[in-house]
């Protein structure tokens, strides 16, 4: 059965981002493919799928490869970042666009991406070394300077993330993210760390799509909030950037340096970024759209989403860049302790702050609450829409502030 504007898209079941790409599919006539574990919990209205087992990936791809023959499908596309890799090698042996994936390894290990940077002859790029957390730590400080900031190779959400100011806090850090490692991981392979030099400045996100040599910016976002650590949980997004138009466009003219450095040559593109010094200083390009449920602040401010944008482009059809006509947030509202949550209180008051949107709440009573460095999920968001950013973080911010989140302790269960 062949179908016009197909496009497969690979996720787990439970994948939060795969019901939005199937929503913006349908408003656009474009056929999805469903490539999953399993169909039952995702929407009803699916009608076509793939059922793999993702525990084994070469044989997925075969199974996938070969039964995508059956579909004339114009892309191979995921929304989650593990298995952004697994559509690239699906998309060349079915001879689709796609970025190489080689250069989808480089940008999923912090370390290599760093030394992509590096070798390529970026001069904005923080000193780095890479940790053997198995080996005597002491004796690989010796040319590490403080401060600095340690991190796990290839997790996200800034878990793991941590400052240190001098090599005993450094030691105690790097147990730290060896115990994160353990912790997601049955078998961490392999224990690694990259410590990097600390860059002062402020950070932004671009949020932008690449195509034939060129970076298209679909918007560039501040972060009020200072970033200085320890931790680095995010929490504020607004847009447009209050930055001058000159930084705005060094951002993006650094972040197609940094796509050409990884041998990235299209489709979306998130990139994080410090300003400091007149240098643009590259955190992170990744090979994908926002994560979380920032991203639905297009759908908000615009009526578009961006992963209709992601989707139409990815199969050539027409669609005007998401303009953002007023200024828009987003607050991921930050874990403040750890807990089992009983209730949020001032949800009400909160919500009903002028130019907030929509205050989301997305666990419930009796859901575990963990704060960063060990946690990666947010409790839920907040968001804005006003006539400047300003206007949207205050409005965040008097939002945020009605919220009070009631836990119990996380007590360890005796057996007797």
């Amino acid at each position: 059965m062949t179908r016009t504007n197909s496009i497969a898209l690979i996720a787990p079941v439970h994948s939060y981002r795969a019901s939005v790409y199937l929503t913006a599919a349908a408003k656009h006539g474009i056929s999805i493919i469903f490539i999953s574990d399993g169909f039952a919990d995702v929407i009803p209205a699916i009608n076509e799928g793939i059922r793999v087992e993702f525990t084994d990936l070469i044989e997925a791809k075969r199974i996938i490869c070969e039964s995508l023959v059956a579909y004339d499908v114009q892309a191979v596309l995921s929304p989650d970042e593990k298995f952004v890799e697994l559509a690239a090698e699906v998309s060349a042996e079915l001879k689709l666009p796609h970025n190489s994936v080689h250069s989808l390894r480089i940008v999923s290990n912090k370390y290599l991406s760093r030394r992509s940077l590096k070798d390529s002859g970026i001069d904005a790029v923080p000193d780095f070394e890479l940790i053997n957390l198995q080996e005597r730590l002491d004796k690989q400080l010796t040319e590490i300077r403080y401060p600095c900031v340690a991190k796990p190779l290839n997790l996200s959400a800034s878990r793991g993330v941590i400052r240190a100011d001098d090599q005993g806090e450094l030691i105690d850090v790097l147990e730290r993210i060896k115990r994160i490692l353990h912790t997601e991981f049955e078998h961490p392979n392999p224990l690694q760390a990259m410590v990097e030099e600390y860059v002062h400045g402020t950070e932004h996100a671009l949020e932008g799509y690449l195509h034939e040599g060129d970076l298209e910016v679909i918007c560039i976002f501040d972060k009020p909030d200072p970033l200085h650590g320890p931790y680095f949980e995010e929490t504020y997004y607004t847009t447009p950037s209050r930055l001058p138009q000159s930084v705005q466009e060094q951002i993006r003219k650094s972040i197609l340096k940094g796509c050409d450095a990884h041998g990235l040559s299209m489709g979306p593109i998130h990139a994080e970024v410090r300003v400091s010094d007149e240098k643009v200083w590259i955190l992170e390009i990744a090979a994908r759209s926002i994560g979380g449920d920032c991203g639905r602040i297009f759908e908000l401010a615009t009526q578009s989403s961006l992963e209709e944008f992601v989707i139409c482009r990815a199969i050539g059809q027409t669609v005007d860049t998401l303009s953002l006509e007023q200024a828009a947030g987003v607050l991921m509202i930050p874990v403040t302790e750890n807990g089992i949550l009983r209730r949020v209180e001032g949800v009400t008051k909160a919500q009903s702050v002028d130019n907030v949107y929509e205050v989301r709440l997305d666990l419930r009573e009796g859901e575990k609450l963990v704060r960063w460095p060990e946690g990666g999920k947010y409790p839920g968001f907040i968001y804005s829409i006003a006539d400047s950013p300003e206007r949207a973080e205050a409005a965040l911010r008097e939002s945020y502030a009605h919220l009070k989140f009631v836990c119990m302790p996380d007590l360890p269960v005796l057996v007797k």
